[in-house]
C-alpha cells in the first residue's frame, strides 16, 4: 500500500500487516472466471489511495480489543462498498481518470462501469454474510442505504446555486460519514467493546468522514 504522508503511514503502522491480509481478501473475492472481469477489476484496484475506511475499522477494533478474522473480513466489506460508489460516482460526474487513471467509465463505457458498481456491492454483501453473527450485514445494508440516499439528495440538487449549508452537511453525512462511521463502530462492536464505546465510535467516524470530505471538497475546487 502506498501512502503519500508519513504520518499517515505512522499512524498504520500497528495494522499494516492487516491492511495485506484485507488487500488479499478483498482480491481472492473479486476474482472471476471471465479474464475482461479480472481485467475491470485490475483497474479498480488503482483506486486504492489512503484506505481509510478498512484502517478505520482495524484501528477501532486494535485500540478496544484484539482484532480477529471477522475484522480483516469486514475491512475488505467497506473497502468494496466504497470502490462501488467511486465506480459509479464516476458515471454520474462523467470523470475520464481518477488518481491519473483512466476511469472504468472512459475504458470500458458507462454501462459496464454501473454493473462493475453492482458487482462490488453483491461480492460485498456475500462475503459480510460468511460471518455467523447477522449484526454486520444490517449495519452494512442500512449504511448502504443510506449512502444510496446521499447520493440521490446530491443528484437531486447538482447545480444548485443554493444549496444550503445545511443540506450540503446532510449530503456529506450520508454520502460520505455513514461508511466511516460504520468502519470505526464494526471495529469495536467486533472486538467486544461496550455499547458506548460502539456508539462513541461511531460518531468519532462520522466527524472524521465529514471532515475528510470537506477537505476533498475544498481540493477539487478550480
Amino acid at each position: 500500500m502506498s501512502v503519500a504522508s508519513s504520518p499517515l503511514t505512522d499512524l498504520y503502522l500497528p495494522i499494516r500487516d492487516d491492511l495485506a491480509v484485507v488487500e488479499r481478501i478483498f482480491d481472492e473475492e473479486i476474482a472471476s472466471d471471465w479474464d475482461f472481469i479480472n481485467g475491470l477489476c485490475n483497474n479498480v484496484r488503482s483506486y486504492r489511495g489512503k484506505m481509510l475506511r478498512p484502517a478505520m475499522l482495524l484501528l477501532a477494533g486494535k485500540a478496544t480489543g484484539e482484532l480477529s478474522n471477522a475484522h480483516h473480513t469486514l475491512a475488505a466489506v467497506v473497502e468494496m462498498v466504497h470502490m462501488a460508489t467511486l465506480v459509479h460516482d464516476d458515471v454520474l460526474d462523467e470523470a475520464a481518470e481518477r488518481r491519473r487513471r483512466p476511469t472504468i467509465a472512459s475504458i470500458a463505457g458507462n454501462t459496464a462501469a454501473v454493473l462493475l458498481g453492482d458487482h462490488l456491492i453483491s461480492h460485498a454483501f456475500h462475503l459480510c454474510s460468511s460471518l455467523q453473527s447477522q449484526y454486520a450485514s444490517r449495519r452494512i445494508g442500512a449504511t448502504t442505504n443510506t449512502v444510496c440516499e446521499g447520493e440521490l439528495l446530491q443528484n437531486h440538487h447538482r447545480g444548485d446555486i443554493k444549496l444550503t449549508e445545511e443540506t450540503y452537511f446532510e449530503i456529506i453525512r450520508r454520502k460520505t460519514g455513514a461508511l466511516t462511521a460504520v468502519s470505526a463502530e464494526l471495529g469495536a462492536k467486533f472486538a467486544g467493546a461496550g455499547d458506548g464505546v460502539v456508539r462513541s465510535l461511531f460518531s468519532y467516524g462520522m466527524s472524521a468522514g465529514v471532515a475528510f470530505q470537506i477537505i476533498d471538497d475544498v481540493l477539487d475546487m478550480p
